[in-house]
């Protein structure tokens, strides 16, 4: 039988109030916390072993702590720009062994043109007539200020348009270079080369009265534009400049004040307006080239392709004509002026650029609604603002020289004096026939309808006869010129010299003596008794007396190609994507280099790039063979300069990188300085540490041996109640 409940319960209790009642020796006590002790402090022993710090939290000293912590921060800040001073100091070596480099092929070109300098063989006594050039100031993919050296063309508004004259910048013809005239030779009008320019130049060159058969243009091997007279000789003037439509500097200058557009401005408020599917507005606007018929209705699309609504704003009008107006490949764009009236603008700039606005009749079954631009069909009310022109640019000019080597054109000379007005009324006739060469005789002709008053026919309206028929001629364009002398005596001869150009000129006025009239080339028929038909007159050409040195040219040809390397060696000289030898504008904070020095950006350096290529330089390519001294001369004086010029920027370099090392440096060291101070702030010294450990092992075990010493009085008793 076993217990009962009660004892059960009586039994627990008793064992509950035992155990609440234990009370330990004072001898057990004291033993026992100075085992708890030993442990604490051993454990503090072995985290800080384990850790290597003394301070692991703010917990265990807040000052330490944040002071040290603050100390890696900012070491850590320095150590994320060393990287960059690294880079800093690798880009400015890599530009100074560019500049090295460059310095070599500088020096290579010197000897190349003291080499030619020195040969005498062969030497021309002279040189040959030359013709009127002018080379842009810098080549066009420097211009350009793009990777691959191509221009945009896009748009009107993007224009490069150039000014030729070909008398000293009395008359000139404009050449218009932008979307209008490139789009139908260039394929991309975002990426536009030198070439495709010249040759733009060159088609609208042969389709001006004015230029064809006189001028052409061309890219040199430095890649400059270039333009020159087909003639030679000192009588040649050629001048080129930026148009006052010109927003790009092709290398001939542009404005310094810049075109502006045209517009037109609603004369009331557009977004006061309430449309439906019938009821809108019904314009045809013009960019002075292309009309395009805009219709604005509740169902006009925006550019967003939602549909303008009934109360649109002038801002939504606008940008739904934009739609309609791109959707037609007009260049006008349309803006909300103020927020309240439609504007039109023109992209073209200048004072060609233009703007119409027409107010159209309704569809059948839609009616107007005034948008600014009124309801009545015609013109619509607008304030016009005319396009401006640019200010005037001067530009580049040259004059030919002639031939000093014994060589000549073939030259005929008229005996009549053009002074006095010449009579060509009426029937009478003052023609000739011309021949060049072998060819075929060209009739000129010159009757009553050369001059405005054909009794009083002046000198420049025969003249300008002449050379228009010249011009309009296959085999004589561009080949033959007629001019004046200083007596005003006619002059026609070749454009060309050499023993090859014959010219032939024969009167031919007519069988009736009474009808002739003789402008220096004799009457084909004479009144005087016994005096027979005017003798055909004919003149050749001449050789150069001297000889081309083909020595010479050849040097020329290598100097040439040390230039074009040059150029390539500063497009090479980067690191990391910077180059401090070469940029493609004239823009110095293309290729600026910035050196951050501390954590805040208030110590820096700027190392300002250069543009040490051939343009950079001063160093142009070689036209003329290097067939005289004076050329040679001039060169070496360029090469003299672009020495000076690289010896300076080394020098510059130099102190840069003597700056950025020095930083370099400091900035290491003062790393290391932080990273010290911070690990003095929370390192554990691991030696004392260890000693530590091991005497709290010792303690340890002899607190244990304590406390079991101080039970030994309580095991007797116990033996005893046994």
């Amino acid at each position: 039988m076993g217990p009962s409940p009660k004892s059960e319960t009586y039994r627990s209790e008793w064992i509950a109030t035992m155990s609440s009642s234990i009370t330990l020796s004072a001898a057990t006590r004291q033993n026992l916390l100075s085992l708890q002790d030993t442990a604490s402090l051993l454990s503090t022993t072995q985290n800080r072993l384990s850790t290597g710090k003394k301070v692991n939290s703010a917990l265990d000293d807040p000052t330490s702590f944040f002071t040290s912590q603050s100390l890696t921060s900012r070491s850590s800040d320095l150590s994320a720009l060393l990287n960059g001073i690294s880079n800093g100091v690798q880009t400015i070596q890599a530009a100074n062994q560019g500049i090295t480099s460059i310095q070599k092929l500088v020096d290579s070109a010197k000897s190349t043109a003291n080499q030619a300098l020195s040969d005498k063989s062969a030497v021309s006594s002279g040189k040959a007539a030359t013709a009127a050039t002018v080379s842009g100031s810098v080549s066009f993919q420097g211009l350009a200020g793009t990777p691959d050296g191509t221009q945009d063309f896009s748009s009107l508004g993007k224009d490069g348009s150039l000014d030729i004259s070909l008398d000293g910048g009395v008359t000139k013809t404009t050449v218009r270079l932008d979307a209008a005239t490139l789009k139908g030779s260039v394929a991309d009008l975002t990426k536009v080369t030198a070439d495709q320019v010249a040759s733009a130049i060159n088609s609208q060159i042969a389709s001006s009265p004015a230029l064809k058969g006189k001028v052409s243009a061309s890219v040199g091997a430095d890649g400059r534009l270039n333009l020159s007279t087909t003639n030679t000789g000192a009588a040649q003037k050629l001048t080129v400049s930026g148009a006052t439509s010109a927003t790009y500097d092709l290398g001939f200058g542009k404005p310094a004040t810049a075109p502006t557009a045209a517009k037109a401005v609603a004369s009331t408020a557009s977004g006061a307006v309430t449309l439906s599917a019938t009821a809108g507005a019904f314009l045809t606007v013009g960019d002075g080239v292309n009309s395009t018929d805009i219709s604005l209705t509740s169902a006009s699309l925006k550019a967003d392709g939602t549909a303008l609504g009934t109360g649109p704003s002038a801002t939504d009008l606008a940008d739904a004509i934009n739609v309609q107006l791109t959707a037609a490949g007009s260049s006008l764009k349309a803006v909300a002026n103020g927020g309240t009236k439609i504007e039109f603008d023109s992209t073209d700039l200048g004072s060609g650029a233009a703007v119409s606005v027409n107010v159209r009749a309704a569809p059948s079954g839609s009616t107007q609604t005034d948008t600014g631009f009124g309801t009545t069909t015609g013109a619509g009310t607008t304030v016009l603002t005319a396009g401006a022109a640019g200010s005037a640019v001067t530009g580049l000019s040259a004059t030919g020289s002639d031939a000093t080597d014994g060589s000549a054109k073939a030259v005929i000379n008229g005996n009549v004096s053009l002074t006095s007005a010449t009579d060509l009324s009426g029937t009478k006739v003052a023609s000739f026939t011309l021949q060049l060469g072998t060819g075929p005789a060209k009739t000129i002709k010159l009757d009553s309808t050369t001059g405005a008053a054909a009794a009083t026919t002046s000198k420049t309206e025969i003249l300008a006869a002449i050379n228009k028929q010249i011009a309009a001629d296959t085999g004589l364009a561009g080949n033959v010129t007629a001019s004046l002398d200083a007596n005003d005596k006619l002059v026609i001869n070749t454009t060309t010299a050499g023993a090859g150009q014959k010219l032939t000129i024969q009167a031919a006025q007519g069988a009736t003596a009474g009808n002739n009239v003789d402008v220096g080339f004799g009457l084909q028929t004479s009144g005087v008794a016994g005096q027979g038909p005017a003798t055909a007159l004919t003149s050749s050409g001449k050789d150069s007396t001297g000889s081309t040195n083909s020595t010479r040219a050849s040097l020329a040809k290598q100097f040439n190609e040390l230039l074009n390397q040059i150029t390539q060696q500063a497009k090479d000289s980067s690191y990391n994507g910077v180059n401090l030898l070469y940029r493609n504008s004239a823009d110095e904070n293309e290729n600026t280099l910035k050196v951050t020095f501390n954590e805040n950006g208030s110590s820096s350096l700027n190392i300002k790039g250069v543009k040490l290529d051939a343009d950079g330089l001063g160093l142009t390519a070689v036209t003329g063979g290097f067939q005289s001294d004076d050329e040679i001369t001039k060169t070496l004086s360029a090469i003299t300069t672009a020495t000076s010029q690289l010896r300076g920027q080394a020098s510059t370099f130099g102190s840069n990188l003597s700056v950025v090392q020095n930083r370099q440096d400091f900035s290491k060291n003062l790393i290391n300085i932080l990273d010290t101070g911070s690990s003095n702030l929370t390192s554990a010294d691991l030696n004392e540490e260890a000693a530590n450990s091991q005497a709290l092992s010792t303690r340890n075990s002899l607190a244990i041996s304590a406390l079991s010493l101080a039970n030994q009085a309580q095991q007797g008793i116990l033996q005893l109640l046994r």
